[in-house]
């Protein structure tokens, strides 16, 4: 006899998995599915971190928690993110979804459509997903509460945190009136240790034949050649905390049988506090001592320090090939983020006739953020040479010290603060005919409106070359001695210590008017008149601002078919897009020579006004056909003509100038952009052996083409003497993307009975793509930024009335994070697998205890250009633990 504490239950994760299986299966297209476990308990803290266990979906981390996801290979903004069928505004500037936005708590279902379909919104070539709260007439009837606490530990800052949640429901015995509503508060403080290059760059290095010791040097002992060059290289900490509080509250209210009412409110607030500094070399190209490999990359070079300068000034001193002396930077970079969310719907679903639906829906959305704009650069002139090896991890031996606080001096400063706004509101209108003539079995038709506006405005300080040069002393006070962990191991090197500061302290120093006449420029930067709070201020009077209205016009035809072992739906839907891009920017007048520096003094007019509009038109058919083998097994197939809008953020008519001599920068909006278009394929098949059980393969293609990719080109503009490198994104590239999709899941439910309780899931999928550029020739190879070759993940789990387990495994291949351009090679982000955990004890049938171990292998992020010899980053989250009891009643 089988022990009754080994029970197979049906709650849990064997009904979640029972449920998104249901879902998949009941779908016209391809469609997978994750659903909560019970009411209040999704798999994961996050939702991006369960979606990764959906066959083809991949995830982007920030700070070691998902926030984006990919599908198929496409990256964030190709995949139309619904909360409850409306488009969700996010924090990011464009249209890809901030999933660390939302809590877990307040899901119920998350839908991944694979394949389009008329009804659905235009814009997600790679997928849409529909994040569904809970529904309280979908329910149990009375009232229920469900309340979780729990307390997390982060690895890497040591460091508990709380988190609590509640949810409650009340349904009538009439099932004609319900209300749902959760809070969610999370606090996590975590911290990142970051080894980092900036880029790798193809360049004309000037390497000067000697050693840290030579004198008298001449351009005699100096040789030129193009190598792929390090630009930087350095350490980080990254000190972060991020306080999320959620609210979500659903009403439905059903007057008659055949007019139901539902209405939504939702609130996200996150609080994210960085505090970043970095100690940095940054790489010229001439340097000492340099050695290269056969592929002409740089491996390892001697910085010269002061003490070489002065010993060699044939070729060191201002205008000479050493125009400036090396420096060790200490950076603190801003990386807040204040965003608030706040969404409202309104659902109304009539039945006018027996064949007759009517649904309208109106829905409006508004995220803002805040974060500084922040990059705030103190230095010290060591007297000694650096020694830099590129082999791999790179590593670096300071020939003095980055832990003096007498030896700092002031150098660039840039202090801003950006806030975006992202509004929309829609409505939709849908009818729908069930009438059955033959094979034919009804249509549905609809309507769409939806405008949406994104904008940016930027406020700076206008002195980053104020103080520009290491010519200006700094007090020791104004900096802490900090130990620095060696989170890289394996022997490489990493100072012990390092000095971290306050911006805001170091800028008020340096904004006093008895140090002005040690700026760069004094005349300028003590004129009261242009700078009334000093230069290091940011200037409210002059903001940088671009803002894009998009309207949104569409409208669907859909039909459905269906005959024995056999259904199909066809049809199509029409767009019409109008966009206008406005930005309020200051005109560049000149940019003349820092006199400390090899960077720029800029002379900027008034604030110019400037807009632009777009237009065009689509037609997106699309079909989907279901064949029944047999009561067990399913064929489909599909085709589609989908498209994704080019991100607003992409849109704006802002301009910005950086760079130093000889290598001068640019970049901004295109408010030109096109639609990205692609011609979808798709073939399935489907096995179900049991309500929890499946086995399924799909392979699928998409003709892509119109492909946003951010380009280099070359130009000359009046306020620059030289050429200008104009970054920006452009359309151009065309390309396929094919793939496979494996996956099944499978119970021991019956068929072993030793291993009854236990299960396993597991997927895998492979994209081959392959893509043609127009313009930029300096990276052919780049592919299409977010896609990985291959990614897979697995499940192991046990369930019985008392206790439940689950060990994951997610692992993702390579991919591309930007395709570079003009000298800058790619950025690649190397494989990356991670291990999550999860346990749960029923005390109670009400009450449980539980933990969630997130990355317990302690796997840490890799990015590279071409190779992964040219070593980008390093990135060190940690692991993470919670644990927390959870009372339902």
């Amino acid at each position: 006899m089988i022990d009754p504490s080994a029970t197979v239950v049906v709650s849990g994760i064997r009904a979640s998995l029972s449920s998104s299986l249901n879902t998949k299966r009941m779908q016209d297209g391809v469609v997978d599915a994750v659903s909560a476990e019970d009411a209040g308990k999704f798999p994961d803290t996050n939702i991006a971190e369960s979606l990764q266990r959906v066959t083809g979906v991949q995830i982007q981390r920030n700070g070691g928690e998902g926030r984006y996801i990919s599908v198929r290979g496409l990256g964030p903004e190709f995949n139309n993110v619904l909360v409850n069928g409306r488009t969700m505004t996010s924090d990011t500037g464009g249209r890809e979804f901030s999933f660390d936005l939302l809590s877990s708590d307040l899901i119920s279902k998350v839908l991944v459509y694979k394949t389009s379909q008329p009804f659905l919104p235009e814009g997600g070539i790679g997928s849409t997903v529909d994040v569904q709260t809970a529904r309280p007439l979908s329910g149990k009837v009375g009232h229920s509460t469900v309340f979780n606490a729990s307390s997390s530990y982060d690895d890497n800052s040591k460091k508990y945190t709380p988190n609590a949640s509640g949810m409650y429901s009340f349904t009538n015995e009439a099932r004609t009136f319900g209300v749902a509503g959760s809070v969610s508060y999370t606090d996590r403080a975590s911290k990142q240790n970051k080894a980092v290059n900036d880029a790798w760059n193809y360049r004309d290095v000037a390497m000067i034949n000697g050693d840290l010791n030579s004198k008298g040097l001449t351009m005699a002992d100096v040789t030129t050649k193009k190598l792929y060059m390090p630009q930087s290289y350095g350490f980080q900490q990254e000190d972060e905390s991020r306080k999320r509080l959620v609210g979500n509250l659903t009403v439905q209210y059903n007057p008659t049988q055949d007019w139901k009412l539902s209405a939504d409110a939702l609130f996200s607030r996150l609080n994210q506090k960085n505090n970043v500094i970095a100690v940095s070399d940054w790489n010229n190209p001439t340097q000492l001592g340099v050695k290269y490999d056969s592929n002409n990359q740089v491996t390892s070079f001697l910085r010269p320090g002061s003490n070489f300068y002065a010993n060699n000034p044939e070729i060191a001193g201002p205008g000479k090939l050493l125009g400036e002396v090396s420096s060790n930077d200490m950076i603190v970079k801003g990386g807040d983020r204040l965003s608030i969310t706040r969404a409202f719907g309104l659902n109304s679903k009539w039945k006018l006739a027996d064949e007759w639906r009517l649904e309208g829906d109106v829905a409006t959305s508004l995220t803002t953020s805040a974060t500084p704009d922040m990059w705030v650069v103190a230095g010290m002139v060591p007297k000694n040479g650096d020694v830099l090896t590129f082999n791999g991890t790179p590593s670096i031996t300071f020939g003095d010290g980055v832990s003096d606080p007498s030896a700092v001096r002031a150098h660039a400063i840039s202090n801003g603060q950006v806030n975006n706004r992202d509004k929309i509101n829609e409505g939709r209108l849908n009818l729908t005919w069930d009438h059955e003539m033959g094979y034919f079995k009804g249509a549905d038709t609809g309507l769409a409106y939806s405008k949406r506006e994104v904008g940016k405005i930027t406020y700076k300080n206008d002195a980053w070359n104020a103080y520009s040069g290491y010519h200006v002393a700094l007090p020791s006070s104004l900096f802490t001695v900090t130990p620095l962990e060696n989170f890289l191991g394996g022997g490489a090197q990493v100072p012990s210590a390092y000095l971290r500061f306050d911006p805001y302290a170091y800028m008020n120093y340096l904004n006093q008017p008895s140090l002005l006449p040690q700026s760069n420029d004094p005349a300028t930067y003590s004129n009261l008149a242009k700078y009334p709070n000093g230069p290091m201020a940011i200037d409210y009077t002059t903001p940088s601002m671009w803002g894009v209205t998009e309207k949104v016009k569409s409208m669907f035809l859909d039909t459905r078919w269906e005959g024995s072992g056999w259904s199909a739906n066809a049809g199509m839907r029409m767009v019409r897009v109008d966009s206008t891009s406005t930005g309020i920017s200051r005109v560049l007048l000149s940019a003349v020579k820092s006199p400390n520096d090899t960077t720029f003094i800029s002379q900027w007019g008034p604030n110019q006004v400037n807009t632009v509009e777009n237009s065009y038109n689509s037609f997106l058919p699309s079909g989907n056909l279901k064949i029944d083998l047999n009561k067990d097994m399913l064929l489909r197939f599909a085709a589609s003509k989908t498209e994704t809008r080019p991100t607003l953020s992409q849109m704006g008519v802002d301009n910005w100038y950086g760079g130093r001599f000889g290598d001068v920068q640019t970049g901004g909006g295109n408010p030109n952009l096109k639609p990205m278009k692609s011609k979808n394929f798709d073939v399935s098949y489907e096995w179900y052996l049991s309500k929890t059980n499946y086995v399924s393969a799909a392979v699928f293609m998409k003709r892509v083409s119109d492909f946003l990719e951010t380009t280099l080109v070359d130009m000359r503009i009046p306020q620059f003497n030289e050429v200008v490198h104009d970054s920006r994104v452009r359309n151009g590239q065309k390309g396929k993307i094919k793939g496979v999709e494996i996956a099944g899941q499978y119970a021991f439910d019956n068929s072993i009975p030793w291993l009854q309780g236990f299960g396993v899931a597991a997927n895998y999928t492979y994209v081959d793509a392959s893509a043609t550029r127009d313009g930029d020739a300096g990276a052919p190879t780049c592919g299409y930024p977010g896609l990985s070759p291959q990614s897979y993940n697995g499940s192991v789990f046990f369930e019985n009335t008392k206790f439940s387990a689950r060990v994951s495994y997610n692992w993702r291949n390579h991919f591309s994070v930007d395709c570079g351009g003009g000298s800058t090679l790619p950025r690649n982000r190397a494989a990356y697998g991670q291990t999550d955990a999860s346990l749960r004890y029923n005390i109670t049938p009400g009450i449980a205890l539980y933990a969630d171990f997130i990355n317990l292998n302690n796997a840490r992020m890799r990015e590279y250009a071409n190779s992964e010899s040219q070593f980008l980053t390093l990135e060190d989250v940690g692991r993470r633990a919670s644990v927390g009891v959870r009372m339902a009643f």
